[in-house]
């Protein structure tokens, strides 16, 4: 039976809509419409196409699937794609943000137009043009899918214009020297993250990477440390994963007081392991809590923030992020001359490319000295 179908223009838009009779999955025949034509003639096309397809059984019509219902579904299924619990984290809040102005819309009506107006919303909202473009590939995945799984006839996020996001400059928070470092290192000694906070600066290891440690990854002996595990953030809490590339599974090397400090750190869990008897719980773990329990690094980077705090400012030193005693190691090895490729491994970078990247402003005193040691050559 042929579908009846016609083009009109929605009067509150200026652009031009079709709706047509179609049958469902069900059997039962629905209305559905197609919004954000900027012509009758491109109205019309479209609806010549969506006649063809429904002929071919490739386009069936969905009894009451909403934006919303759809991304519900969509969400759950990724972490079956085998995506990190952290992908799906940004994919699910990325669409989130867009459901108040699409979400009750049905999928088959969903048009360019509603995603550019909810673009809108969120760039009112304050949200930033790199914001608002994430949500945008999200949004483009999504529909993807949807078209796979044939629930909509084509993908109109392709068809949407997200704002344009500028190439940012990478915003450079304050560091600390070496000297820094240990000036604050020692006025902290008594505090109960004091090993940690050694590890952290002296290795630039990352947060999750530190949570996970354990002292079987531990050669003392060796002054070395291997990172095979790091922490990471889902939908569902925290978990434990193996770092995404070679480049993050790496030995890291440790110097003689750093030794010492993690020689006197296990003696003390040691002792407080055997205080606590039934109560200690065995993880394994380098840094945890004070019954062997996993710290969470949201409760990590507090701990630091308040005491960064607390003696930054006796101290006139700058207040810096937990993240940002990483940065302070990279750029304490660059100042002493430590070849990029070694700083590279050291930090687990992915490339000696991404490291002069992000650091490489730190080499203008180096060109200048090579010059020098230049000139005094025979």
């Amino acid at each position: 039976m042929m579908s009846i179908g016609s083009a009109r223009k929605d009067p509150k838009r200026g652009t031009w809509y079709f709706v047509i009779d179609a049958p469902g999955p069900d059997g039962k025949r629905r209305q559905v419409r197609r919004r954000g034509f900027p012509t009758k003639g491109a109205a019309v096309a479209a609806l010549d196409r969506f006649r063809a397809q429904l002929a071919a059984g490739h386009v069936p019509v969905p009894a009451d699937d909403t934006v919303a219902g759809f991304a519900a579904s969509w969400v759950g299924a990724l972490p079956a794609e085998g995506l990190e619990p952290g992908t799906v984290k940004h994919y699910k809040e990325s669409i989130d943000r867009l459901l108040p102005a699409i979400g009750d819309v049905r999928l088959q009506d969903l048009s360019a137009l509603d995603l550019d107006g909810a673009y809108g919303v969120l760039l009112d909202a304050g949200r930033s043009a790199r914001t608002v473009r994430a949500s945008h590939v999200a949004v483009r995945k999504m529909l993807a899918e949807a078209r796979r799984l044939r629930k909509v006839a084509r993908n109109v996020a392709g068809e949407a214009r997200p704002p344009r996001a500028r190439a940012a400059r990478a915003k450079r928070y304050p560091t600390w020297t070496y000297e820094q470092t240990v000036t604050f290192l020692g006025a902290v000694a008594d505090h109960e993250h004091v090993a940690l906070w050694h590890v952290a600066a002296l290795t630039g290891m990352r947060r999750g990477e530190l949570v996970a440690l354990r002292w079987a990854d531990v050669d003392l002996d060796a002054q070395t440390v291997t990172v095979a595990r790091s922490v990471g953030k889902g939908l569902d809490g925290t978990h434990v994963k193996e770092p995404k590339s070679d480049a993050g599974r790496r030995t890291v090397e440790l110097d003689g007081p750093l030794v010492d400090v993690l020689r006197r750190h296990r003696q003390a869990q040691l002792e407080r392991r055997l205080a606590l008897g039934e109560g200690w719980r065995d993880h394994d773990l380098v840094f945890c809590e004070v019954d062997g329990s996993p710290i969470h690094p949201d409760r990590l980077s507090r701990r630091w923030t308040d005491l960064v705090r607390r003696h930054a400012p006796g101290l006139d030193m700058p207040a810096i992020r937990f993240h940002d005693l990483r940065h302070s190691h990279c750029h304490q090895l660059l100042d002493a001359g430590v070849r990029p490729d070694v700083v590279t491994e050291r930090l687990g970078h992915s490339s000696v490319a991404f490291t002069l990247q992000q650091y490489g402003h730190r080499w203008a005193g180096d060109q200048r000295s090579g010059l020098a040691r230049l000139r005094q050559l025979p």
